[in-house]
């Protein structure tokens, strides 16, 4: 793997400054004040995006967001790991699936053919099932060296550059904390064994600020999907600041230093009985012979009415959710108050011509701007 070092210089302090520093320490201490923590990140700020695909071929539109928002750190998706029970083989009980695809690249002329892309830092990033979490419990090492290699291999065949690291992302609680744990031990051994600059970072998601840190370099925190999909009164369960403020609590205790998500996208959700019917995507609803609007984001079928391969039937829900500027710049400003990293990146997700239109140009440029 490729990567560019990066230096932090160190400040030089005399005996009789320590010495004054350790007492003042003391004084503040004696005087009840607390002191903050304050994890500094292993790399520089930069903004950052997603890249949550299963086909590496950016269009016109999406390079000219890598540019024009100087994006310079890309999570690049590279496959998940999921649960194979069906086979009887340990070695195959645990297997990769969807694979991100490079049609686009035969050389390393599509990295000089664009060079926004080319400038920019990649951390390959590995979603894990909870299943298959457990699959692995037993052989975390094996296992390990299996998701280095396989990634390893995508990056030098694909002539991925300027990587930094790796990323797991994995929505642990606390039956799989342990297995977990070990995995991200046993993965960062690995990367040391292949350059001791690069850095295992995984995703936090919001319930997870309470729980244990993760032996990782840093962590990337996840603040969308916060409310319960299923839920058919939920308003928006892509991003509400009612169901993120409870877990911000614990963001400035929390002892890892953390960049920040937030969401792009838009999706509609399909409720059939009040009961969750699927996902959906794009669907149309103006025509007022086939919807009736509800409610602010929601519309009910008036007729059966095919999308693809659903059919939505009469009767049914169907919930728009988005992810908005105001939710997204109000929820940002408590955190960039909180959180105890002092220089932090912001990261999109996802890159997707059709996901980052939902909001203006200015509108992303705000979200990326840190306001401490």
């Amino acid at each position: 793997m490729n990567n560019q070092s990066i230096h932090f210089p160190r400040s030089r302090t005399s005996v009789s400054s320590l010495i004054a520093l350790i007492l003042g320490f003391v004084i503040l201490i004696g005087v009840g004040l607390n002191l903050s923590y304050r994890p500094e990140l292993p790399h520089r700020p930069a903004n950052a995006v997603y890249f949550w695909k299963t086909t590496f071929d950016p269009d016109s539109a999406e390079i000219k967001f890598i540019k024009e928002h100087a994006v310079k750190r890309v999570y690049m998706r590279m496959f998940d790991i999921v649960a194979n029970r069906g086979a009887a083989p340990p070695e195959e009980r645990v297997v990769p699936n969807a694979t991100l695809r490079f049609p686009a690249i035969e050389d390393e002329s599509f990295w000089q053919t664009h060079q926004s892309l080319a400038d920019a830092a990649y951390v390959p990033t590995v979603y894990i099932t909870v299943d298959a979490l457990r699959e692995m419990d037993g052989a975390v090492a094996q296992w390990a060296g299996k998701i280095v290699e396989r990634v390893s291999n995508m990056v030098s065949y694909n002539f991925i550059p300027n990587v930094e690291g790796l990323q797991l992302d994995c929505d642990w609680t606390g039956s799989t904390e342990e297995i977990f744990f070990e995995l991200c031990e046993a993965v960062k051994r690995e990367l040391q064994n292949r350059d001791k600059s690069l850095k295992l970072s995984s995703t936090i998601r919001l319930h997870q600020l309470s729980q244990p840190v993760p032996p990782v370099d840093f962590g990337v925190l996840m603040v969308y999907n916060t409310g319960n999909f299923t839920d058919p009164d939920a308003h928006n369960s892509i991003l509400d600041p009612c169901d993120v403020e409870p877990y911000l609590g614990d963001l400035s205790g929390y002892r890892l230093p953390l960049d920040v998500a937030y969401p792009l996208y838009t999706w509609q959700l399909l409720f059939h009985d009040r009961k969750f019917a699927g996902l959906l995507r794009g669907v149309e609803m103006t025509d007022t012979t086939e919807f009736l609007r509800t409610g602010e984001n929601t519309h009910r079928a008036l007729r059966d009415v095919v999308e693809g391969r659903t059919i939505i039937r009469k009767g049914d829900v169907v919930r728009t959710e988005k992810s908005d500027y105001k939710s997204i710049s109000d929820i940002k400003k408590i955190i960039d108050r909180r959180i105890a990293s002092p220089n932090y990146s912001t990261t999109l997700y996802h890159l997707d011509s059709k996901t980052f239109s939902n909001l203006s140009h200015d509108e992303i440029d705000s979200i990326y701007i840190c306001r401490r």
